[in-house]
């Protein structure tokens, strides 16, 4: 399965690790980018925003993601927004 990990916390992270290497799971870890040296993580990671809830949703689709996961920061509310609108037209 095709997850995207919206991630900014701690929790996404630590995510990312349960994750890493499980064979029925394709996890991809998305990060805002306002972080200069954000950590290395163990899944495929990708920096830097979708263009809205219409870049995001372009991107569920060109990706094949089946679930997503809103760890994003408790700050990030028009992320969690987008998420929940491009999961729905998704």
């Amino acid at each position: 399965m095709r997850v995207l990990i919206l991630g900014g916390t701690t929790e996404a992270s630590r995510l990312a690790r349960l994750m890493a290497g499980r064979p029925d799971l394709a996890p991809v870890l998305s990060l805002a980018g306002r972080t200069e040296a954000p950590a290395a993580q163990p899944i495929p990671t990708r920096i830097g925003g979708f263009g809205g809830v219409a870049g995001l949703v372009a991107y569920l689709r060109a990706e094949a993601i089946e679930a997503v996961v809103d760890a994003t920061h408790p700050f990030a509310a028009v992320m969690s927004r987008h998420a929940a609108e491009a999961c729905r037209i998704a």
